[in-house]
């Protein structure tokens, strides 16, 4: 089990400063968050926002079960871990970016946390709770992407792989 966390958080760390880059390729500036030295409970990224004109906290989930061939249509949302609130129901973040690296496109999708939160709330009756997560220890949330996708930011980053150039002998 604690070699399985060790590869998520990796790997969850490796989404993070892929949206950071992204993001700042969008214009915002990178504050806090991708050095791997770096940890801060309350959120994962710390990004000025030049449209908004203020520091910007970011909790970003970054889901490597998902792919073309294995899309369920639904973005997972923890609410509870242990019956205590965890994920959406206690970061202290501003936006909640939801990265799946392995969908080829319509893969970042993000929403300001408090939106996301009232978002859940008023349609809970519509959306399937599940178990899951380690040991199905976690409450989680089903958001059909395709029935609500009108209440998120959503952009593809498209992934590139980096050739080394043969040097001149």
């Amino acid at each position: 089990m604690k070699e399985k966390f060790k590869k998520d958080l990796k790997y969850g760390r490796a989404g993070e400063v892929i949206v950071a880059t992204y993001l700042s390729l969008q214009g915002m500036q990178i504050i806090e968050g991708i050095s791997k030295d770096e940890y801060n409970p309350d959120y994962d990224l710390l990004m000025y926002s030049p449209k908004h004109d203020k520091n910007l906290k970011m909790e970003v989930k970054t889901d490597d079960y998902v792919s073309d061939s294995s899309d369920t249509g639904n973005i997972a949302i923890e609410i509870m871990f242990k019956d205590k609130p965890s994920g959406i129901s206690s970061t202290k973040s501003d936006w909640w970016v939801y990265y799946m690296p392995n969908i080829s496109s319509n893969n970042l999708w993000m929403m300001e946390v408090s939106r996301l939160r009232k978002l859940i709330k008023d349609n809970i009756s519509e959306l399937k709770v599940v178990m899951g997560g380690d040991d199905n220890k976690s409450k989680l949330v089903l958001i059909p992407r395709k029935e609500y996708s009108r209440y998120f930011g959503i952009d593809t980053i498209v992934k590139k792989e980096l050739k080394k150039e043969k040097e001149d002998e």
